[in-house]
């Protein structure tokens, strides 16, 4: 076989890659959504306690206040901490 003919074999290349995650092209992510339903946007609700926390121990009590809020989603109803 003479050199700078092209062969029909393929070459092999030694890649060193890291794992990279990909996406399909057509997906959506939503900053906010509901990870249950992926539909509804999370909506951020104060408990009794943390808003009581908050009065009682003005102004250090805000922080307990936004420590103790629950994130709600409006389409299924799951909440979150």
């Amino acid at each position: 076989l003479p050199t700078g003919l092209p062969t029909h074999h393929p070459r092999v290349y030694s890649i060193h890659s890291r794992d990279v995650t990909r996406y399909p092209a057509n997906s959506i992510v939503v900053v906010g959504g509901c990870p249950v339903c992926r539909v509804g946007v999370l909506e951020d609700s104060f408990t009794f306690l943390g808003i009581f926390l908050a009065i009682i121990l003005f102004p250090f009590g805000f922080i307990c206040c936004f420590a103790l809020r629950k994130r709600r989603c409006p389409n299924c109803g799951a909440t979150f901490s």
